[in-house]
């Protein structure tokens, strides 16, 4: 096992060059993981069948036992982070240290099934105009998970739909249809706008011609939609392949966030998202939905305030966030690119 400390990103990302690289860079970025990544690791080698790849793990200064795993992984590259860096900045660092003529993206928390990497690579160099490709993700019962994993990129109409809860509410409106990409057949590769980056297989050449992960969108969220919006904008095509499948088993991440954190970093990201891609207007109008959005959701917590201390604690964290929203985050934003 090669373990390497932590490197600072350049404004492009500083890939290493080998004569002959391997076909397959597979970037996992772990934080306390030690629930999932044996799963994730042992499912590589008949993912891959037929095609060279390498295994990069960045390890955002995890806690458990997710370091004593990996080490029984085949010789993987592990660079170990001193703190949590998010998983923009861990992708970013990983990317640095990889050699394959594809990078993939791999959640710990993903296991994926036999010949999958291989059925995206053959994709990917039987299209050579398409830039991505993502395998189709299922759920422990086998269930796809196409509303989480397939959508649209969002637009102020389907984050509206989302705030304001008009998705709970009306489950079935046009604007969260066509974001949630209901209309998809999924019995054949089809041209997708953002695929999550849980699992999601990416040229080399992409990351040289628009740049890294944008670290601003931390520690999670986010970063992945505005990453398929610079695709989008660089006219590069992306695809789902159904034939490729993994199980994505989710939580790992969320499960130590808690509800509180979670909330303030998802809407603080979405905020981030829409100053640096809607027109002014549009993220005011966005920034004052989420405190609309806030004030349901305390109302929603109010009502069940009977039900025990987490309505309470979700109160609060509703409060949190729509200060926040109200003083427009004291923490900067990025400018559109």
């Amino acid at each position: 096992m090669i373990e390497q400390e932590p490197v600072t990103i350049p404004a492009r990302p500083a890939l290493r060059s080998v004569p002959q690289p391997v076909d397959v860079s597979i970037l996992i970025v772990t934080w306390n993981s030690e629930r999932w990544i044996d799963r994730c690791l042992r499912s590589i080698g008949a993912a891959c069948e037929g095609i060279s790849h390498e295994v990069v793990i960045y390890d955002n200064a995890s806690s458990d036992s997710t370091l004593a795993h990996v080490g029984q992984a085949p010789l993987p590259v592990v660079i170990r982070s001193p703190k949590n860096d998010g998983f923009a900045a861990g992708t970013n660092r990983a990317l640095e240290q990889s050699a394959g003529r594809f990078v993939f993206f791999l959640n710990p928390d993903c296991e994926l099934e036999p010949g999958a990497l291989t059925l995206l690579v053959n994709f990917l160099d039987q299209h050579p105009d398409v830039a991505a490709a993502a395998p189709l993700l299922q759920d422990e019962s086998g269930e796809t998970q196409r509303e989480f994993q397939l959508r649209r990129l969002p637009t102020l109409r389907s984050f509206a739909a989302e705030i304001l809860l008009v998705d709970k509410l009306f489950p079935g409106n046009p604007a969260t249809s066509r974001y949630r990409f209901r209309d998809a057949d999924l019995t054949h590769p089809i041209r997708v706008e953002q695929p999550a980056a849980a699992a999601f297989l990416i040229r080399r050449e992409v990351f040289e011609s628009i740049g890294p992960l944008d670290e601003r969108f931390a520690p999670a969220w986010f970063e992945d939609v505005d990453f398929c919006r610079r695709m989008m904008d660089a006219g590069k095509q992306i695809y789902a392949i159904p034939a490729a499948r993994a199980r994505h088993f989710g939580g790992a991440s969320l499960e130590h966030v808690g509800h509180a954190r979670f909330v303030d970093v998802w809407y603080r990201n979405m905020w981030l998202y829409a100053r640096k891609w809607f027109s002014q207007g549009e993220s005011e109008a966005m920034r004052w939905m989420i405190i609309a959005g806030m004030m349901l959701r305390c109302l929603a917590a109010l009502a069940g305030l009977a039900n025990g201390d987490g309505r309470l604690a979700a109160f609060r964290a509703y409060v949190a966030v729509a200060k926040k929203a109200l003083n427009r985050w004291d923490d900067g934003s990025p400018s559109s690119s």
